[in-house]
Formats: structure tokens, C-alpha cells, sequence
């Protein structure tokens, strides 16, 4: 890849599609996650390598041919797009969402802060991931400073169930990490 997806490269891209989607008449609602969320909207990353997003029901055949010409015009690799977040979506109770960006045809949502971090600590990744570094940030925005304020933002998203042991082996080292006995 000509380099890494910068905030600055993740922002002409969502104009230049804009300015396709005004050209075909077409309205676009995306939903971003991951690292272009962290790197957009939190500062945390200078950049990312892909956008783990979900696109609303669209015409497809036009949206494939704006996305080919945005890989092309912008130098990017295959899998720019990256639509694989769909899968850890089915195991959230709830989603909430709520616009991060708007253009005059395109739509950008972003999950709420609290449900992101029911997504990392669900996620749970070792390195080189950056689950915990996400993790770590979004609860010092929330001020959660125990592990019951966690454990009851986490389970308004997914079920306690689905905490095994990775699960529950990050939040520990998300605690002392924060300065807090999460035992």
C-alpha cells in the first residue's frame, strides 16, 4: 500500500465518495469501526490500514463501481474496505449508533463510546492489536474506575456469557494498568 490511511487520507477519501455518490444519485449510510474510528475520532492512531466498516442497503453494482474508481484515484490495496466487523456485530445485544459525519450524500455513523468497549474487551486481541491501547483510552473518557462500572457497560452490549477466559485475563491487566485491583 502507497502508506498507511491517515485522518487527513481517511477524510479526502469520504469527500471523493461523497462527490461519486452525488454524481450517481445515490445516498450512503456507512458505519466505521476499528482502527479508522480510533484514528478519526479519538487521535490515538496516526493511522490506519483499512476502514472495518458496514455499508446500509445500497445499490450495490453502483457502489462497487465508486469504491474500484476511490481504490484506484487513492493508490489503495485490496481490502481497503474492510467489511469482516459484520461478524462480531451478530453478538451484541444492542447497537447504538449516532452520526459522526455528514455529507451531503453520505452518511457516516460511529457506535457509541460505551458500546466500543464492549467491542474491544470482546475482542480481547493480543498485540499486535490494539484492543488494550483502545481499551485503556475509551475507559479513562467513560471514568471507569472499577470493574463493576466495566462489567455493567460491557453486559448492556453482550452477554456475560460470551466473557471467557481472554476476556476476563484483559480486563484484569486493563485494571492494573489503569491503577486499579480488578481481581
Amino acid at each position: 500500500m502507497s502508506g498507511l490511511l491517515t485522518k487527513e487520507k481517511l477524510l479526502q477519501i469520504f469527500e471523493y465518495l461523497n462527490e461519486r455518490l452525488k454524481e450517481n444519485q445515490l445516498q450512503l449510510e456507512l458505519t466505521i469501526y476499528g482502527g479508522s474510528l480510533m484514528t478519526m475520532v479519538y487521535d490515538n492512531r496516526p493511522a490506519t490500514k483499512d476502514i472495518d466498516c458496514v455499508f446500509s442497503d445500497v445499490n450495490y453494482t453502483l457502489l462497487e463501481n465508486i469504491l474500484d474508481s476511490t481504490k484506484f484515484t487513492f493508490g489503495l490495496e485490496d481490502g481497503w474496505i474492510n467489511e469482516e466487523i459484520k461478524e462480531p456485530l451478530k453478538a451484541l445485544i444492542k447497537e447504538e449508533k449516532e452520526v459522526y459525519r455528514l455529507y451531503s450524500n453520505f452518511k457516516i455513523l460511529k457506535p457509541k463510546v460505551e458500546q466500543l468497549l464492549a467491542m474491544k474487551i470482546l475482542a480481547a486481541r493480543p498485540e499486535p492489536a490494539k484492543d488494550f491501547l483502545d481499551a485503556s483510552l475509551l475507559c479513562k473518557e467513560l471514568n471507569v474506575d472499577s470493574k463493576e462500572k466495566l462489567l455493567k457497560i460491557v453486559s448492556e452490549y453482550i452477554s456475560p456469557k460470551l466473557l471467557g477466559e481472554r476476556q476476563i485475563a484483559f480486563i484484569k491487566y486493563l485494571g492494573k494498568d489503569l491503577g486499579y485491583d480488578w481481581e
